[in-house]
C-alpha cells in the first residue's frame, strides 16, 4: 500500500521521495516531476536561468533546512551561486519571499545594493519579507 503524499513540492528530487512511498508511488512522482518540469520550463525557451535558479533553491532548501544561522544559509554555495546570477532573478526571489518567506535577504541586499529592513524589523522573518517586497513594488519589480 502506498502513503498518500501531501504538499508533494516537484522540486524534491528522487532521494525526498523514499519517505514512507511504495516503489511505484515513488517511480510516478518521478514521472510527475518529469512532466512538471517540462511544461513550465520546456527546452525550448531561452530562459535557462530559471531551471538553474529553481535546482539552486531547491538544493539550498534541503542542505539547509537544518541550519541553525542565517550566516550559515547565506554562506551556501547554491546560495551564493543565485547571487551571482544577478539581478534577472531579483523577481524570481521576490516571489520566493511572498510564497514562502525565507532568508534571502542576504541575496537581496548582494545583488541590489538596498536594504529596507528596518532596525526594529531584524530578525522577524515576515516583516523583513514584506520591507523587501514593498521595496521591489516601489522599484518596479514585477513576479
Amino acid at each position: 500500500m502506498s502513503t498518500a503524499v501531501i504538499g508533494y513540492t516537484p522540486e524534491l528530487n528522487g532521494e525526498d521521495y523514499a519517505l514512507g512511498l511504495s516503489v511505484e508511488a515513488q517511480e510516478s512522482l518521478k514521472q510527475y516531476e518529469k512532466i512538471y518540469w517540462h511544461y513550465h520550463y520546456p527546452v525550448s525557451r531561452p530562459e535557462d536561468y530559471l531551471i538553474e535558479f529553481y535546482s539552486l533553491v531547491s538544493t539550498w532548501h534541503k542542505d539547509t533546512q537544518t541550519a541553525s544561522s542565517a550566516l550559515e544559509m547565506s554562506t551556501h554555495p547554491g546560495y551564493q551561486r543565485i547571487i551571482g546570477m544577478g539581478k534577472k532573478v531579483v523577481p524570481l526571489l521576490l516571489r520566493e519571499l511572498e510564497e514562502r518567506p525565507d532568508h534571502w535577504f542576504w541575496a537581496l541586499g548582494a545583488i541590489t545594493g538596498e536594504n529596507p529592513i528596518l532596525p526594529e524589523q531584524r530578525g522577524k522573518v515576515g516583516e523583513m519579507a514584506k520591507a523587501w517586497l514593498d521595496w521591489g513594488k516601489d522599484a518596479g519589480y514585477e513576479w
